[in-house]
């Protein structure tokens, strides 16, 4: 008998303990609609910028700082979250119209760690030292085309992300994303001259050998004119363990 006691004790202290992590039912309320998106940038502050999936090419704004968090089924917050993840946001069904859209009434946002993908970072990364070069091109910018390879970025909205976060740091013109060629067909770039007056260009494209999975080589420039123009040739990504990407330049090359 005493040790039957001696055993219900010990279970009973063990359920009473309090257990490392809570595990958070899944899916949407009564009422409620959910949107899945990668977070594009923003992680660092809650400041979210996220890229529709799927068939959803959207871009949103939200602010996770204030809202119930989990990552992989557990209780988070916002200080969790990581750029390049994937997440659902559960909220009233209306998106307000503006660009990026926004969530009415969010209600909650649930994080996972597997898939993550920081290919707009990647971009960004490259884009920024883009900017740096020859900052003379950078000046008097009233149109700007951001054009990404989709064999670099699958995914449209996340392309999107990229060319709209960059014009957004630097106070740039919404972007375009058309290529050189279709500036030039829909009257932008006078082909005949080789100049944009207004305009400037960015390039990151796929090289030949793009390459597969956590390694890609791709080339970048800025170009405003046959004459205004840079280039990194043949360069190297590879992505980490946790989805970020890192990268080295190629060749560089001035006109």
């Amino acid at each position: 008998m005493k040790r039957l006691i001696a055993a219900l004790l010990v279970l009973c202290l063990a359920g009473c303990s309090a257990p490392a992590s809570v595990s958070v039912p899944s899916g949407p309320a009564p009422g409620e609609a959910a949107v899945t998106c990668r977070i594009a940038d923003g992680a660092e502050n809650g400041s979210l910028l996220l890229a529709g999936q799927g068939e959803d090419t959207g871009l949103y704004r939200l602010n996770a700082a204030d809202l119930p968090v989990t990552l992989d089924g557990e209780e988070a917050s916002a200080a969790d979250l990581r750029d390049g993840m994937l997440v659902t946001v559960y909220f009233s069904g209306e998106v307000l119209e503006s660009y990026p859209a926004s969530f009415h009434q969010p209600a909650r946002l649930e994080a996972v760690s597997a898939g993550a993908d920081d290919r707009v970072d990647l971009a960004l990364q490259a884009l920024e030292d883009l900017w740096s070069e020859d900052t003379a091109l950078n000046e008097n910018i009233e149109q700007l085309s951001v054009y990404i390879d989709e064999a670099l970025v699958p995914n449209a909205a996340e392309r999107a992300a990229a060319g709209w976060r960059f014009a957004e740091l630097h106070q740039l013109p919404p972007p375009m994303t058309y290529s050189w060629k279709e500036l030039c067909d829909e009257g932008y770039v006078n082909e005949e001259e080789l100049s944009w007056e207004k305009g400037c260009y960015f390039e990151l494209k796929a090289a030949e050998d793009t390459g597969t999975g956590k390694t890609l080589r791709f080339n970048a420039q800025k170009w405003r004119g046959g004459l205004a123009a840079i280039l990194y040739d043949g360069c190297t990504a590879k992505q980490k363990a946790d989805g970020s990407w890192s990268y080295e330049r190629g060749v560089f090359a001035i006109a």
